[in-house]
């Protein structure tokens, strides 16, 4: 899981200098890093449902185990898709 953290960052920094480089908005997520959130549940889709700061994000979970609601995840961004790993 640590490497995938990894290679998402370096991703993102990647992607980020090429949008300065060429003067490129990037999409932003509505933080920088990595927050806490809160497990929700897992939704109709199999996305994983993370609470933050009063709001739902759907992301794609890194962690194949059962968490009960309410538990902290790690939330992350990346490329337009959020991240929930516990």
């Amino acid at each position: 899981m640590i490497e995938t953290l990894k290679q998402i960052s370096l991703a993102n920094r990647v992607n980020r200098l090429a949008d300065l480089t060429e003067g490129t908005k990037q999409i932003k997520g509505d933080f920088e890093g990595s927050v806490t959130g809160y497990w929700v549940k897992i939704g109709d889709s199999g996305e994983g449902i993370v609470t933050y700061n009063n709001k739902q994000y759907s992301t794609k979970p890194i962690g194949f185990i059962s968490i009960p609601k309410g538990t902290e995840v790690e939330l992350s961004y990346a490329n337009g898709i959020y991240y929930s790993k516990f």
